[in-house]
């Protein structure tokens, strides 16, 4: 889905039209969850990671610890960057569709085996053939992410539709129960925009990887079936989506036991919209009847957006009182324990990048 397209019919401005995989998902799912980025003015600070600047190390180098205590300037400081990302917009053309440039194995923290794309335009060799980039960008990614909470990557894509569409997602592999990282050099040049987006995709692999969600295989081997896909819906007891079914106490299934019931049949009945304005005007008309319910407007996409932009702003934001079912959700994940320590960890990471030694 189309975030850009998305927030600008919810904006009440021009809707965009679609750059990735649009089917309905509750009649033909899938397992490509981007993230974009939403229009508006002025760009956020850039930390250049693609030609034709020079490449710079991206990491902390100073004697900044990789870990530091975690200070209220800090979460303050993490706030007003995804603040940054939401309401900033990359200017630039986009491509009309987008291009693979490259893909590696994934080896613990590294990135190995780069297979390279063939038939792309000439003017993108340049960010094909920047491993260093591309080194520069899983690096990051693997600097705020533990490596116990990413064994399921096994792959990392770079790819680019040029600026201000798809900013990152992830999908599974080959084999259901392996995912695949992927990220656009181009749209990749600054912290706000790339350390949300990272946390939101890794709100994805949290709640949709197999200790959460039994992938159902005929689904898999099967993605444009719509019947193999309403039986296997129809033969789960929890929420169910393209990636399986959801196990009774996951973090998706309870999220969405919680806070989905009494607004998932409405959201369903728009779901199955087939022409890309009208399923848009009917998610901005959702979106402002239950805007209270959500803590962004491309929240309303699906429950498995919900939960990741939520998962987002548990990271990003101070603790919320919770009088709204917004701040709720946000609260979701500090009735976990391991989620609140995890929160912990990714901020002190986060935190070496916006406090200066």
């Amino acid at each position: 889905m189309n975030k850009n397209a998305l927030i600008g019919i919810l904006a009440g401005s021009v809707c965009l039209t679609l750059a990735c995989l649009c089917a309905p998902t509750s009649l033909l799912p899938f397992s490509w969850t981007p993230t974009l980025l939403p229009p508006t003015a002025a760009p956020s600070p850039t930390f250049t990671l693609v030609p034709p600047t020079e490449i710079p190390t991206l990491f902390p180098t100073s004697t900044f610890e990789s870990s530091v205590e975690i200070s209220s300037a800090c979460v303050s400081d993490l706030a007003q960057e995804l603040h940054t990302s939401e309401t900033t917009y990359t200017s630039g053309k986009p491509l009309a569709k987008d291009y693979t440039l490259v893909t590696y194995r994934v080896s613990g923290n590294e990135i190995t085996d780069p297979f390279n794309t063939s038939h792309i335009p000439p003017e993108l060799t340049s960010y094909q053939q920047d491993i260093q980039a591309h080194k520069n960008l899983w690096h990051f990614f693997t600097n705020i992410i533990p490596a116990e909470q990413r064994t399921m990557i096994t792959g990392f894509s770079v790819f680019t539709d040029g600026p201000s569409n798809s900013l990152g997602a992830v999908e599974q592999a080959d084999n259901p129960h392996d995912w695949i990282l992927d990220m656009d050099i181009e749209d990749s040049q600054n912290f706000a925009d790339m350390s949300s987006t990272l946390v939101h995709e890794f709100g994805h692999l949290l709640s949709l990887n197999d200790t959460q969600v039994t992938p159902d295989l005929q689904v898999f081997n099967h993605p444009t079936d719509e019947e193999i896909y309403r039986q296997a819906a129809a033969n789960c007891p929890t929420y169910f989506i393209f990636e399986g079914c959801s196990l009774p106490d996951s973090f998706l299934n309870q999220f969405f036991q919680q806070f989905w019931p009494g607004i998932y049949d409405d959201w369903k009945s728009i779901n199955t919209e087939t022409d890309e304005d009208v399923l848009y005007q009917k998610l901005s008309d959702f979106y402002h009847k239950h805007h209270e319910e959500f803590v962004s407007r491309y929240s309303v996409t699906s429950p498995t957006e919900d939960i990741a932009e939520s998962f987002m702003y548990f990271i990003f934001t101070p603790k919320p009182a919770g009088e709204e079912i917004s701040g709720q959700k946000i609260l979701f994940f500090y009735g976990y324990p391991e989620l609140t320590a995890l929160r912990e960890r990714i901020l002190s990471s986060l935190c070496t990048y916006v406090i200066k030694p």
